[in-house]
């Protein structure tokens, strides 16, 4: 798993360990775009244009991917019909690609068809990874999410029906999604990063690192199953399905925490333990 955190001044170590960083162009003076990227040039450096005018937006594209550095890559404002058709007759295979948060399928399969290098999938899809993954892959398209915000286009959706990843499960996710992004304030993007990363793993209460998340579910108490099923379950359970996995689960993870015990893992099998 690759991970990406948002630029928030020159002077950081966390720069030197994460795999992207995201920098917003108006947060940096185009003579620094060089340098910086010279410095990192072991990360790869998302130049984030973040508002449409089509004059500035192409010299700006024109101007980064004319720079001689491979880690360059260049993260337009959401989807335009005009930007599309100018990728599609000019910037075919470079290093571009939207950052508009695809939450259903028509913009998906429109953006394949452009010759992006990565998707940021969000919200519902996140259940349908597993489908996304195969036809991004098969065009060498990276899929991006943002694992530490429980996503649903309504925000006051049910917690099992938003779409969120703990630290424990990124591995689930590995084979489907390429890079992790995460979501929030700029001086808490380290502390993101170590927790997911690093210690990959949480001791308490999910909703602590998780944006959105609102019922208590402690991470120790969630079994790996729940994710499993959650990467391609397409949230059937809102079409009709009876499916209730992920009711299930977190009850469950509810009933171990009142009960003080803990989920562990023993050459990857479940294990029941007291926490005391």
């Amino acid at each position: 798993m690759k991970y990406c955190i948002n630029f928030y001044g020159n002077n950081s170590d966390i720069y030197n360990k994460v795999d992207e960083i995201n920098i917003p162009i108006d947060k940096i003076k185009l003579d620094e775009i060089i340098e910086f990227c010279q410095q990192h040039n072991n990360q790869r450096i998302n130049l984030c244009i973040n508002d449409w005018n089509e004059g500035l937006t192409k010299g700006y594209i024109d101007y980064c991917l004319s720079l001689d550095l491979n880690n360059i890559f260049v993260r337009l404002p959401n989807w335009d019909e005009a930007m599309c058709m100018a990728i599609k007759e000019k910037y075919s295979n470079k290093n571009i690609y939207f950052g508009t948060m695809i939450n259903n399928w028509d913009t998906i399969i429109t953006y394949l068809n452009y010759g992006v290098t990565d998707l940021i999938i969000t919200e519902s899809l996140g259940f349908e990874l597993d489908k996304i993954a195969k036809m991004a892959h098969d065009k060498n398209i990276q899929i991006r999410v943002f694992p530490n915000v429980a996503q649903s286009i309504y925000k006051n959706s049910l917690d099992k029906l938003k779409f969120w990843i703990r630290p424990e499960d990124i591995p689930i996710y590995e084979p489907y999604v390429d890079v992790c992004e995460f979501y929030g304030e700029e001086n808490k993007q380290e502390i993101y990063y170590n927790i997911y990363a690093e210690d990959k793993k949480w001791s308490g209460s999910l909703g602590e690192i998780i944006i959105g998340l609102s019922d208590e579910i402690n991470s120790m108490t969630l079994a790996p199953r729940f994710a499993e099923a959650r990467i391609k379950c397409e949230r059937k359970c809102m079409k009709g399905s009876p499916c209730h996995i992920c009711e299930h689960m977190i009850e469950l993870s509810q009933t171990l925490e009142k009960a003080n015990l803990r989920i562990t893992l023993d050459n990857n099998k479940e294990d029941i333990k007291n926490n005391g």
